[in-house]
C-alpha cells in the first residue's frame, strides 16, 4: 500500500512538471483551396513534454498570402539551427533553422513553456515579427 502511494505521488509530480502542447498542422492567412478547419482547431490534438512547445513556421515565398506551420512538443533543451550551430533554447525565443539541402530550406522554430497550449494557432506579435523578418530576409537573397 505504501509503495502504491509513493508511485501515485511520483506520477502526479511528473504530470505537474509537464506542459501540454498542440500537436497539429495548420496555416495563417488565405491558404489556397483550404476551406476546412485546421487540425489545430481540435484541442484533442495534443502532446505533453517537460521541455518546450514548439511552432515550426514555414515562411513560404514573398507574395504568398499565407504561411504554414506545425505545432508540436519539443523534448530537448537545445536546437541545431544549422549544421554547425547548436543553440540553447530560451522560452519565447524563435530560431531560424536551415537544413543542408540545395537550395537551402528555411523554417522558424518558436518555443514556449509558460502555459499549456502556448503554441496555439492564434496569431501573435512574435509570429507577425517573424513573418516580417522572413519576408525581408528572403528579399535580400
Amino acid at each position: 500500500a505504501l509503495m502504491r502511494c509513493v508511485l501515485l505521488l511520483l506520477s502526479s509530480i511528473t504530470v505537474a512538471l509537464s506542459i501540454r502542447c498542440h500537436q497539429c498542422n495548420g496555416w495563417h492567412g488565405k491558404y489556397p483551396d483550404k476551406t476546412s478547419l485546421s487540425s489545430c482547431d481540435n484541442i484533442n490534438n495534443q502532446c505533453e513534454t517537460p521541455n518546450f512547445c514548439v511552432k515550426i513556421i514555414d515562411a513560404m515565398a514573398p507574395g504568398s498570402s499565407y504561411v504554414t506551420y506545425k505545432s508540436d512538443c519539443y523534448y530537448a533543451p537545445n536546437i541545431q539551427v544549422n549544421p554547425s550551430n547548436l543553440s540553447q533554447i530560451q522560452t519565447k525565443g524563435c530560431y531560424p533553422f536551415q537544413d543542408g539541402s540545395q537550395p537551402v530550406k528555411r523554417w522558424w522554430y518558436c518555443f514556449c513553456n509558460d502555459r499549456d497550449y502556448c503554441n496555439s494557432s492564434s496569431l501573435s506579435a512574435p509570429f507577425l515579427l517573424i513573418s516580417f523578418i522572413s519576408f525581408k530576409y528572403i528579399l535580400t537573397l
